[in-house]
C-alpha cells in the first residue's frame, strides 16, 4: 500500500522532471555546486549537487542572496560525476547524483592532512569545480562538531516569525555570531591545533554557500559543512532533523574512530539528547559537550516555559554524572570559561 510519504516523493520526482525539461528546452544547463568535505589519509568524501541554471547565470551560491533566492533551485538527478586530483586529469571516480540532485563520492586517494582541493565536474557542464576536502590528521586527537543555528549564528530559530524573517528576507551580511564563539572556537583549536571542525545542522544544502561565508566573516573556523535535504525521503514525508545529526554522529564516530569529540550545540531542540545519547554509545570518545543556554525570551518562544523542557534537563543531570565533561552557559566566552576549568582547552 502506497504511504503519503511515498506519494510525496513521487510527486516531487515528477515536478522535478517536468521542471527539468522545461528548463533544459529553454538552454539550461547543468552547473555543479561543491561543498566542504572531509576525509582521512587514505580515503576523502567528493560531496557536491547538480542544479539547472541558465548559461549566463553566476555559480549557484557564489554570490550573496536574499536567503528565499537559495530555495529557488532545479537539481538534477541522474547526472554524471566526475572526480579528479587536477583539471583534466584522470577520473578518480565516476558516479549519479540522487533524485535530490547529490553527489557524495567516496575517493581512495592518498592525501597529506589538512585542507585539500580535488576537482569535480558533470556530463554536460561548463566545466570543472574546485571541491574542497579536510584531510584529518592521523595523529589529532580531539575532532568538534557544531550546530549552526543559534549555536554559533544568531536565527531564534524556536521564535518560527523571527527565525523566517532572519533566513528568508534579511540581508546575509547583517547575520551575527552568538557572542563570544568564534573566541571559544579559537580557543579549542588553539588548545587542539590538529582537530578537524564538522558544522552539523538540519539546515538546508541550499544554503550551504552562504553558511560558509559567514563562518569566514565572524572569524569562525573553516568546516566541513555537514547538512541535510528538506523533502520527503520515500519512507518519511519530513526528513528528520534529530535522526540526521544522530546518523552523521555514529558515521563520523565510524569513520574517525581515533578522535574524542567535543560537542558543541543549544538546548532550544534536540542537541542535549543527541549528544547524550552519541555519549553513551561510544563510552570514553566523546570529551565534552557545550550546550548553548537560549534566553529566556528563546525558551518561552519554544517551549511556554522560561526553563529547560524536562526532558532536557534529564538529559543534562545525566551528564553530570557521566565522565563527560558538561558546560551549559548562555554564551560562547562562559562556555570556554567552564571548559578552560575542567582542563578541556588552555
Amino acid at each position: 500500500m502506497t504511504t503519503i510519504a511515498q506519494l510525496a516523493a513521487r510527486t516531487e520526482d515528477r515536478i522535478n522532471s517536468v521542471v527539468g525539461r522545461a528548463l533544459a528546452r529553454r538552454g539550461y544547463t547543468p552547473r555543479l555546486v561543491t561543498y566542504p568535505s572531509y576525509g582521512t589519509v587514505d580515503r576523502v568524501r567528493a560531496r557536491g549537487r547538480v542544479l539547472l541554471t541558465a548559461p549566463d547565470a553566476p555559480t549557484p551560491g557564489s554570490v550573496a542572496r536574499r536567503g528565499w533566492r537559495n530555495l529557488l533551485s532545479a537539481e538534477l538527478p541522474g547526472a554524471v560525476v566526475r572526480v579528479r586530483t587536477e583539471p583534466g586529469g584522470p577520473d578518480l571516480a565516476v558516479t549519479r547524483t540522487d533524485r535530490s540532485g547529490y553527489v557524495d563520492a567516496p575517493v581512495d586517494i592518498a592525501l597529506e592532512p589538512g585542507w585539500r582541493q580535488l576537482w569535480m565536474s558533470v556530463d554536460g557542464g561548463d566545466g570543472e569545480v574546485p571541491a574542497p576536502v579536510q584531510v584529518v590528521d592521523p595523529a589529532a586527537t580531539h575532532a568538534i562538531v557544531s550546530d549552526i543555528d543559534d549555536t554559533v549564528l544568531v536565527t531564534m530559530v524556536p521564535h518560527p516569525h523571527i527565525a523566517a524573517w532572519n533566513f528568508l528576507v534579511r540581508s546575509e551580511a547583517r547575520r551575527k555570531a552568538v557572542p563570544g564563539m568564534p573566541e571559544l572556537y579559537r580557543d579549542i583549536t588553539a588548545s587542539h591545533p590538529a582537530a578537524p571542525v564538522f558544522y552539523l545542522s538540519t539546515g538546508a544544502w541550499n544554503t550551504a554557500s552562504a553558511l560558509a561565508r559567514f563562518l569566514d566573516r565572524v572569524g569562525l573556523p573553516q568546516g566541513s559543512l555537514l547538512l541535510t535535504d528538506l523533502g520527503p525521503t520515500g519512507t518519511e514525508l519530513f526528513r528528520s532533523g534529530r535522526a540526521h545529526k544522530s546518523a552523521t554522529l555514529r558515521r563520523l564516530a565510524e569513520e574517525l574512530p581515533h578522535l574524542r569529540w567535543i560537542l558543541v550545540g543549544d538546548d532550544g531542540q534536540h542537541d542535549p539528547q543527541v549528544y547524550e545519547t552519541f555519549a553513551a554509545e561510544h563510552p570514553g570518545k566523546v570529551a565534552a559537550i557545550a550546550v548553548r543556554e537560549l534566553s529566556v525570551q528563546e525558551q518561552v518562544a519554544q517551549n511556554g516555559l522560561p526553563a529547560p523542557t524536562p526532558a532536557t534537563r534529564r538529559a543534562v543531570d545525566d551528564l553530570d554524572r557521566s565522565s563527560v565533561v558538561l558546560a551549559h552557559a548562555p554564551d560562547g566566552n562562559a562556555l570556554a570559561e567552564q571548559l578552560r576549568e575542567a582542563g578541556v582547552i588552555a
